[in-house]
């Protein structure tokens, strides 16, 4: 009840609101003075969201050899895709045809549905922390009960990066699979057969590598672009915030 008082007495957008709340939980605030590096680093995490993004949603993991059309097959979590043989009319001749038959609904396997969640989970939430970052990086808003964001956010950086990382050391796991061989045709676990890696698969492994030393280097400017104060009620921070 004392919670939703305090919020209909601040009347402001959802951001103001986001801050009351943690407000009350921590009665602490956190004092934003950019500096160059804070900024890279909230821009360098925007790239790598995007490009974890990309990575699991274009369907490059693997590519697979040509079919007779010229086009070049692969293999990737999102599209169900595969390699049929296409008699040729008024011949005995077969056509190798690739075709994608839109987004997968059939996971086949426990390990395909483990490794899909592992890097599904640290994908989203590093997209969800750019999303929390909007509020952070223009807003005056608080630390968590006495940490401040950028640690907060380094630790969750490291955690989701690891896990991405750990999906994609699971996933030759699932070579074995049918809707790998199909394109691949000899390729078992840990060996790929026909096929090569594919751009999807570099740019996850960058993008896990880089969140990783980006997580470090986001704990290291916690002291050196944050102002912490402490205050002991709403009425004391506003009191301090009308004087500065």
């Amino acid at each position: 009840m004392m919670l939703a008082k305090k919020l209909r007495k601040l009347r402001c957008s959802p951001a103001c609101c986001i801050e009351g709340v943690a407000q009350f939980a921590c009665h602490q605030t956190m004092l934003p003075y950019k500096t160059w590096k804070s900024v890279l680093w909230f821009l360098l995490t925007y790239i790598l969201t995007i490009g974890l993004l990309v990575s699991a949603c274009t369907n490059y993991w693997l590519v697979g050899p040509e079919d007779t059309e010229g086009n070049l097959a692969h293999v990737g979590f999102v599209q169900d895709c595969s390699v049929t043989n296409k008699s040729v009319e008024g011949s005995n001749e077969t056509q190798i045809v690739f075709r994608c038959n839109g987004i997968r609904t059939n996971f086949q396997s426990l390990t395909l549905i483990i490794v899909t969640s592992t890097l599904g989970v640290g994908i989203l939430s590093l997209f969800f922390l750019t999303i929390l970052m909007l509020v952070y990086c223009f807003c005056d808003q608080l630390t968590a009960c006495g940490r401040s964001f950028h640690t907060l956010a380094g630790i969750w950086q490291a955690t989701a990066s690891v896990l991405v990382l750990i999906g994609v050391f699971l996933f030759p796991l699932c070579w074995d699979q049918d809707w790998v061989t199909n394109i691949c045709r000899t390729s078992s676990v840990y060996h790929l057969g026909d096929c090569v890696p594919g751009y999807s698969l570099y740019l996850a492994i960058a993008c896990s590598i880089l969140g990783y030393f980006l997580a470090g280097f986001s704990t290291s400017l916690d002291t050196k672009t944050f102002e912490i104060t402490e205050f002991a009620s709403m009425e004391s921070l506003d009191t301090y915030k009308q004087g500065i």
